[in-house]
């Protein structure tokens, strides 16, 4: 490993140089200033490629100081820019700096300066797409992902496809044209499934799992065997419940409380799925590529193979179930007094749901156990308030779909007293267990949300004060209460949704990181996944190292677990991201699709969004559109960035980010899924003088 001090010299003399240099001249260079022979030169710029504190574009070197030059994912939108997604940083790409760069890329860039950041491609340094995705339409390929924008060249080989079929192409050369050779032939394109199917595809989301992996899954046992017991703590004398979605399958969490002269005893108990999937084994390194289950309108694509997550690790009732248990004695206040994690072995007594617990009174022999937990929940969200945990109401939508993934009916779901209730108690589990990791040095992954940096504060509480409310305090370090502050004046208000959506994505994304540095948009200190091994990874790979270290290990082990760690830090992140974005797509489609048969029809919508060229609207039931300016035909309308609002030139009348409107869907944009409205306006008698006088014109 190269110490921090040749590192230091080596981006020095990277910086002294005026031009960008090839290896070779990077070897002469090394062997004058530090003494280097050619073979030690050549060794070290190999690590620090592999360890990409440099980056190879087109035969030249690039040192990456994060500062000049910095390396990301290339996310098109569609033609006409793109973002460079890093851990930390999002770079604006305007299409004349492509540079020939394909969507989900890595890329090198130059950062350049300006009021918003925004840098220039260099080069490509991976290729992340072997196939393409496409359909035949006039016997040419056409590419599914409007963000492909390179002209494709495509050799059909032995297949025969015929028109309107949708097929998977391999990219054979890679340039300013793309030459793609037919591997497969999925089916016509307008086939029932086809659609989130080919979503799934373009962002790289396996369906089917490899023959290794089936092979040990047929190894795995449907029942609990006695020799497993040995050494567990066995819980099956509790009256232990679970809670959840009516039609989960996956039940990877269980609970029961007991009371305390001083407050409570909650144990959470979680699916010792580690059990079955130790580190290193097919299953294993298949779940972390997947890295989590994904969950689209019509389907659910598990993280772990059916016969685990549906089957033996599953906490259904009445049967035994092998887990890891969080034992946390809380405080009438909520203050965490003691806690313990430990394996351990239950017996689950009766599934419940959330509509259950939220629209009942009776539970019978539970009763005063739930209302318990009702109690000790209502303390930790009043505890997490007061430390100025973000509580954001997204408007996450329901769909109701029929057995050909046809969308019948679109509304916003609801969440009631149960499912905050099981999320406090996730919550706390999941503090406690990142405690414990920190505290024993294990190598794991920690859930982190940095602050969020004081231009996007600035940018936020100029926008509040539009609509309405000043920030109180600093922004230079701005703390979660003040924004809760900020939710809370919005809350039942129109503003609410979208004062909710700005704030969120003013903050830094979550995301997994081998370093406990906090959760901003929860106030805590310590903050780890450990609650649903069964669909994430992180939460996975938790379990294996809290077993892995619960006995005396060697300190090279634990390094190269760390090395993993940063690893899967960085992969879990990106793929998560990847995750939602396919997520988000396949709800676009299904809203499109939805609201395709309902054109001309009249709706009450509220705008979330002001733009140059136009307005965005949301409406009740969570599906989002678009009134281009060019529909706003009673006055010439200009948007004013620093207000936020479209106004008139000759009313002044004014449409602001909040406001109710009377809109008629007008069309169903089905390449871009796009939803476009129109503003109803009110009748008048006679044709309003600035129509005539157009006409005129």
């Amino acid at each position: 490993m190269i110490n921090q001090d040749l590192i230091k010299k080596i981006q020095t003399l990277f910086e002294s140089q005026e031009i960008p240099k090839a290896s070779e001249e990077w070897i002469e260079i090394f062997d004058t200033a530090l003494s280097l022979s050619a073979k030690e030169s050549k060794a070290t710029l190999s690590e620090l490629l592999l360890d990409g504190t440099i980056a190879e574009v087109a035969g030249l070197l690039y040192f990456i100081d994060h500062k000049k030059y910095e390396i990301g994912s290339f996310r098109a939108v569609r033609g006409t820019f793109a973002f460079v997604e890093t851990t930390e940083d999002s770079y604006y790409i305007g299409s004349k700096d492509f540079n020939g760069a394909l969507d989900l890329d890595d890329v090198l860039i130059e950062i350049k300066n300006g009021e918003k950041k925004y840098g220039v491609v260099i080069g490509t340094v991976k290729h992340n797409r072997e196939f393409l995705l496409g359909t035949i339409e006039n016997k040419t390929f056409v590419a599914y992902d409007r963000k492909i924008l390179h002209p494709i060249n495509f050799f059909q080989g032995s297949l025969k496809p015929v028109e309107g079929d949708r097929v998977i192409g391999k990219i054979t050369e890679f340039g300013d044209s793309l030459d793609v050779e037919l591997v497969s032939i999925l089916g016509q394109a307008d086939e029932p499934g086809m659609d989130v199917l080919s979503v799934l595809y373009v962002y790289g989301i396996d369906l089917e799992f490899n023959d290794e992996v089936l092979e040990e899954v047929k190894k795995v046992p449907d029942t609990v065997d006695e020799s497993d017991i040995k050494g567990r703590v066995d819980h099956r004398d509790q009256y232990v419940i679970t809670i959840d979605g009516e039609d989960a399958k996956d039940l990877d969490d269980a609970i029961y409380m007991e009371s305390k002269s001083n407050g409570y005893r909650l144990y959470v108990h979680i699916a010792d799925v580690s059990h079955y999937v130790p580190k290193g084994s097919a299953i294993d390194l298949s779940a972390f590529e997947r890295t989590s289950s994904v969950y689209t309108v019509d389907r659910v694509v598990p993280m772990l193979p059916k016969e685990l997550s549906n089957g033996i690790c599953s906490l259904h009732p009445n049967v035994d179930r092998l887990t890891m248990t969080a034992q946390i004695d809380l405080d009438f206040a909520g203050e965490v007094m003691d806690y313990h994690v430990y394996e351990s072995i239950i017996n689950s007594k009766r599934r419940m749901s959330y509509r259950e617990v939220n629209e009942d009174n009776d539970f019978g022999e539970v009763q005063e156990m739930i209302d318990m937990m009702r109690d000790c929940a209502a303390r930790l969200k009043h505890k997490r308030e007061e430390a100025g945990s973000i509580g954001f109401d997204s408007d996450e939508s329901q769909f109701i779909i029929d057995h050909n993934g046809k969308v019948l009916d679109v509304f916003k779901r609801q969440s009631g007293e149960a499912e905050e209730m099981i999320e406090a108690f996730m919550v706390c589990a999941n503090e406690v267990v990142a405690r414990k990791t920190k505290k024993d040095n294990i190598p794991v992954l920690y859930r982190v949300h940095e602050h969020p940096t004081k231009e996007k504060m600035q940018d936020l509480s100029h926008t509040l004060r539009i609509l309405g409310y000043r920030l109180k305090g600093s922004l230079d370090a701005v703390k979660p209460k003040l924004l809760q502050e900020a939710l809370d004046y919005f809350m039942n208000k129109p503003q609410y949704p979208v004062v909710s959506r700005l704030m969120l994505r003013s903050m830094s994304k979550a995301r997994y990181s081998p370093e406990a540095i906090g959760h901003f948009g929860l106030a805590l200190e310590d903050y780890a996944h450990f609650t649903s091994p069964i669909r994430r990874y992180p939460d996975l790979m938790l379990h294996q190292r809290l077993k892995q270290y619960s006995k005396k290990v060697k300190e090279t082990v634990r390094e190269a677990d760390m090395e993993f760690a940063v690893e899967a830090g960085e992969h879990v992140s990106s793929k998560e991201r990847s995750i939602l974005e396919a997520e988000r797509f396949v709800e676009k489609v299904k809203k499109a699709q939805f609201m395709k048969d309902k054109v001309g029809e009249k709706f009450i919508a509220y705008i979330s969004g002001v733009s140059n060229f136009g307005m965005f609207v949301e409406l009740p039931n969570t599906i989002e559109g678009m009134i281009h300016v060019r529909t706003m035909r009673d006055d010439y309308y200009t948007f004013h960035a620093t207000s936020q609002k479209m106004i008139g030139e000759r009313t002044k009348k004014e449409y602001a980010v909040g406001q109710k409107l009377n809109v008629k869907l007008v069309s169903v944009d089905e390449l871009d899924w796009v939803v476009n409205f129109e503003i109803i306006r009110e009748r008048r008698k006679g044709r309003p003088k600035y129509e005539r006088r157009r006409k005129k014109s």
